[in-house]
């Protein structure tokens, strides 16, 4: 199935450059005004893989129409592109959790790359906080659980209860309990080198 892109540009001709791009790759809708896309959010809560808008259009720029659409609880990656982006906008776009700004006119390939790599990254976040998610209903079902059988069974019973969990290439007794907090000391040293990783990639696209 292909992914879904939604494009937003007040110019029809680079609307329509867009879709014979990328058509093939991708699914495509398309907007002319930032306005009729933001009646589109309120109405259908879609939840495209990625959303490419021009900053400067006439009725609203893409950064206020993405401050609109969060609002309304859009919460898809987007790229911004501009032909003139200074400084303080680009900073407000990646407040606003902009995944990428490209200077138009962009190259096909970069374009082409960008847009593979923001939905493979925006996926990538995407699955890590379900991951999370998971695992702290893990914790409240083992809490439950416990409590429940602490009814019937002595703590020190139920603290030597282990599992086969893996541990680099062998596998080792561990408690549920250990297992859990593995699991989530894993996911912190996860979250924080994408953090490093992103504070790395901004001074890369900002070298001032």
């Amino acid at each position: 199935m292909k992914a879904k892109l939604i494009i937003v540009d007040d110019e029809k001709d680079i609307l329509e450059n867009f879709h014979d791009l990328l058509n093939d790759e991708y699914e495509i809708q398309t907007f002319s005004h930032p306005r009729d896309f933001l009646n589109y959010v309120a109405a259908e809560r879609p939840h495209p893989h990625l959303l490419l808008t021009d900053l400067k259009m006439q009725s609203m720029d893409g950064i206020d129409m993405i401050k609109e659409a969060q609002k309304l609880g859009f919460d898809s990656p987007f790229i911004i592109l501009s032909g003139h982006l200074d400084k303080s906008a680009a900073l407000e776009a990646v407040d606003q959790g902009v995944f990428r700004i490209l200077e138009k006119p962009c190259e096909q390939e970069l374009l082409l790359r960008t847009i593979e790599e923001t939905i493979l990254e925006a996926e990538g976040h995407r699955v890590r906080r379900e991951i999370r998610h998971l695992t702290s209903q893990l914790r409240e079902l083992y809490t439950g659980i416990r409590f429940t059988l602490l009814q019937y069974i002595p703590e020190d019973v139920i603290d030597r209860l282990v599992v086969d969990a893996p541990h680099g290439k062998v596998k080792e007794k561990m408690s549920f309990e250990k297992l859990l907090e593995q699991l989530e000391s894993r996911l912190d040293q996860l979250l924080k080198s994408e953090q490093v990783f992103e504070q790395l990639k901004k001074k890369k696209d900002d070298p001032s």
